[in-house]
């Protein structure tokens, strides 16, 4: 593992020398130019720390590839979303992520996608061992009590930022464990999968702060599930404790500087969003766990959308605030681009957008699947989310009322483009609690709330512009409520359509895939239209690189 994961760590990274929590410094900053050891370590250490979370967070969206169709988190999102055929690549002009639209993400992505996550693992556990050398913070928890107590602790300050940064740490180990247990762990009854249980199928090697110096085995999936819930659960208790010490020692709540730090309700998110896809495996292996699972996943999206600090996208808002600008009001977590971080022609947008000066603008289209856009009931004014073809036919499917550039929203005339390719990048947002909150209650058989959670999304994507479909809404309403099988099937619909192009495709496909065994592909895919696809298809069982099984010898 070493061999293919172990880079230097970032250099604001790689100078941490974290020290005894009771101390401090006094900031010294330098007059230009480059920062020298000696300097960093005489910056405060509030100081250190900030840098080296920036750095960890820089590498969700940054990688040194020079291919346009690799920049991060972002383009691991689309390729999953291609690759399960919500997208549709209808051409190969570039030939930017035709391989996707192949089905071929298995073989000829399996190599960017370990390194990029073991790469920000090794650099979180490196993070979280720095930290708790110097500051046991686990021990303090259980020494001081928690949660926190009418009476303040004996917390120092410097115990408080470690605690924080300590649960955003965490949280971003979670975040990674996450993406790769779901993309290499094959989905029930796949060839992949075998005989193979999720307490006996071995998945990948895990890593942490005590153990990330010598090559690792494979783990069995549930294994590292149960290290990604453990992670993020002392997340939340960590953000939970140490933001009330926050308030009590500074008389301010505790915030996140910006959307691109995690905070509670990201890390419950990410809980909520963990324990949904573990529980499938569980079904047949252990019930009652499944059945614990959807409750904990439930309860965690409850909580999330309990805490109010987050608001949905309206119905009036649907076509006009555009998933470009991280300052949405339903955006959880996503990054502000900026002149230093755009990424160009080698970012969503300059891959997908056709209001910027991109890769679809000049005719590389990607664009929504037929026979999903063919499914938007007349009531959905989601439909107005994809260009319908009548102004430029060239363009139809194309995503141009959901992602379309803030600097150019309406015009594709070469002088009007965006060319700044400033769009922000979108990782959560609240209206996927909703749909976590409906599915999870619909395994658990409480269909009424599972309604309910359903309803609370679709009421506000009901197309106001013609009332009198408000007939065929209440059709569906009937629908849903009189036969589970097609409110499973609403719940399936609505995670493909509300969260298309957000990285969520190839996960539905192969969490409730299952419950209606095929899906045939629209005429709008350049390759195999019209071809039909299972969730246990071979295509989506990830290979593990054959360098790793080289040069980890216990592998």
């Amino acid at each position: 593992m070493r061999n293919i994961i172990k880079h230097s760590l970032m250099a604001l990274v790689a100078a941490v020398a974290l020290v005894s929590c009771s101390e401090d410094y006094l900031t010294r900053y330098p007059d230009g130019g480059t920062i020298s050891a000696d300097q960093y370590m005489r910056l405060s250490l509030q100081t250190r720390l900030e840098g080296t979370m920036r750095g960890l967070y820089s590498m969700i969206y940054t990688d040194n590839s020079s291919d346009h169709d690799e920049f991060g988190q972002r383009s691991i999102d689309l390729w999953g979303d291609i690759l399960c055929g919500d997208i549709a690549v209808t051409n190969k002009t570039y030939g930017w992520l035709y391989q996707d639209e192949q089905m071929r993400t298995a073989t000829g992505r399996t190599g960017y996608i370990w390194t990029f996550y073991y790469k920000m693992l090794r650099n979180t556990n490196t993070a979280i061992r720095d930290i708790l050398a110097v500051c046991n913070i686990r021990d303090s928890v259980a020494t001081y009590g928690y949660p926190s107590e009418a009476t303040a602790h004996a917390y120092a300050q410097a115990d408080v930022e470690y605690g924080l940064y300590l649960a955003q740490s965490l949280a971003l180990r979670a975040f990674a464990y996450g993406n790769l247990i779901r993309w290499y762990t094959p989905v029930i009854g796949s060839t992949g999968m075998g005989n193979y249980t999720i307490e006996t199928y071995p998945a990948i090697p895990y890593y942490d702060e005590q153990n990330m110096e010598v090559e690792q085995g494979l783990s069995t999936a549930a294994v590292v599930y149960g290290h990604i819930f453990a992670d993020i659960e002392m997340a939340i208790r960590f953000f939970d404790e140490f933001g009330a010490e926050y308030e009590k020692l500074t008389g301010s709540a505790y915030a996140r500087e910006t959307k691109l730090g995690i905070n509670i309700n990201v890390a419950r998110g990410l809980a909520a969003y963990a324990y949904l896809n573990a529980a499938p495996y569980y079904k047949t292996v252990n019930a009652t766990k499944a059945n614990d699972y959807y409750k904990k996943a439930a309860a965690y999206a409850e909580q999330v959308l309990a805490s109010n600090e987050f608001r949905m996208i309206s119905n009036n808002e649907l076509t006009t605030t555009g998933f470009n600008n991280v300052s949405n009001a339903a955006w959880m977590w996503g990054q502000d681009v900026t002149t230093e971080t755009a990424g160009g022609l080698k970012s969503w947008f300059g891959q997908c957008d056709i209001h910027s000066y991109s890769y679809a603008w000049a005719g590389d289209t990607k664009v929504v699947d037929d026979n999903l856009k063919d499914e938007i009931p007349l009531w959905d004014a989601r439909s107005k989310w994809f260009n319908d073809g009548k102004a430029n036919s060239r363009f139809k499917g194309c995503p141009d009322g959901k992602f379309f550039s803030a600097a150019s929203p309406t015009s594709t005339k070469d002088d009007d483009i965006d060319r700044e390719w400033l769009s922000d990048n979108i990782f959560m947002r609240i209206e996927s609690m909703m749909l976590i909150k409906a599915e999870a209650y619909y395994y658990m058989n409480d269909y009424a709330k599972a309604i309910d959670a359903l309803n609370e999304l679709t009421d506000q994507r009901l197309d106001a512009d013609y009332p009198f479909l408000t007939g065929d809404y209440a059709d569906y309403q009937t629908e849903i409520n009189s036969d589970p099988r097609k409110l499973l099937k609403a719940i399936y619909y609505n995670w493909r359509m509300e969260m298309w192009g957000e990285g969520y495709g190839l996960q539905t496909f192969r969490r409730l895939g299952l419950e209606f065994d095929k899906r045939k592909r629209g005429g709008s895919h350049d390759y195999n239209p019209g071809g039909e696809v299972y969730p246990t298809d071979v295509s989506f069982n990830m290979d593990i690189p054959t360098s790793e099984s080289v040069y980890n010898p216990n592998i």
